[in-house]
């Protein structure tokens, strides 16, 4: 971390703190802050940050987008970053027009098929990796989600997974497949019938340590990778939006949809809107309407 500004830095994580964010939320704000004064530091000699110029900050963003290669999305929360250092920390006004936020084009995700998503859970030999990647689809949890699930969370006579300190800050109740369960409680009686209520349901290798994102991102990639499925672009997300989509295919209305996927904006929901028209959902042109 830039030592030369090392004041600025923890002024900055401060108010940060100050906002409840996740600790991972903070750590890649603070590395994007870090990336730009040390830029200063190199480009401009470090001059005195609150005498750089929107010009100034201009090349840094086109050094992003040319030299980084960053995407316009990811630049934008650098922007969003400068322009609350600028403000709460140097106290100095931010015109917005000098520096807009880019526009970026939002593309549908891709989305497995219920029967692609059944191919893959019954492919998986590996009873563990199994009840994963069964309990990720069919409670639409986010994988940081799953790894962070206990024991005592799955509520299984009352068919629902208790969901602690989801992304939105804010507990949460997900549904819990019969399905799910049958292959969850294989899982618990052939390789973990020591477990209790306040243990983690998916162990990690170190001690007292849940499943890290990235082991379960790599348990589904290679198991696309062995059938052969490399090139459908799908993902651990990808089943949590196959969660929403065959939803809504089943005839599930969009409020139930965001209150089963934990989304806090109606807005995060409607995308499975113009998903479910590309695959077909039952939606009639007005054209076509009997007279």
């Amino acid at each position: 971390m830039n030592t030369l500004y090392s004041d600025f830095i923890q002024k900055h994580l401060d108010i940060l703190s100050f906002r409840d964010l996740a600790p991972k939320t903070i750590s890649t704000y603070l590395s994007y802050l870090d990336e730009f004064l040390n830029w200063v530091e190199k480009e401009l000699s470090g001059k005195i940050l609150s005498e750089v110029s929107y010009e100034e900050i201009r090349i840094y963003l086109r050094y992003l987008k040319e030299f980084r290669k960053l995407n316009n999305r990811t630049i934008n929360v650098h922007i969003a970053q400068l322009r609350d250092f600028y403000l709460y920390v140097l106290h100095k006004d931010w015109d917005r027009y000098q520096v807009p936020y880019l526009h970026y084009d939002q593309f549908l995700p891709k989305v497995p098929s219920v029967e692609e998503v059944n191919e893959i859970i019954d492919s998986i030999s590996n009873i563990k990796h199994k009840a994963e990647i069964a309990l990720l689809y069919s409670s639409g949890l986010r994988v940081s989600e799953l790894c962070r699930l206990h024991c005592g969370d799955i509520h299984a006579s009352k068919n629902f997974v208790y969901v602690s300190r989801s992304k939105n800050r804010s507990d949460r109740y997900a549904v819990l497949s019969v399905k799910a369960l049958d292959i969850l409680t294989s899982y618990i009686r052939s390789d973990y019938s020591a477990a209790k209520k306040d243990c983690w349901l998916f162990p990690g290798q170190k001690p007292d340590s849940h499943i890290c994102t990235q082991t379960v991102y790599n348990i589904l990639k290679n198991q696309l990778a062995e059938l052969g499925w490399q090139e459908k672009g799908f993902n651990c997300h990808s089943l949590r939006h196959g969660f929403g989509l065959h939803l809504y295919e089943a005839g599930t209305d969009i409020i139930s949809i965001k209150e089963a996927m934990g989304h806090k904006s109606l807005s995060s929901t409607e995308v499975y809107l113009s998903l479910g028209i590309g695959n077909g959902r039952s939606v009639k042109s007005p054209y076509d309407l009997d007279r």
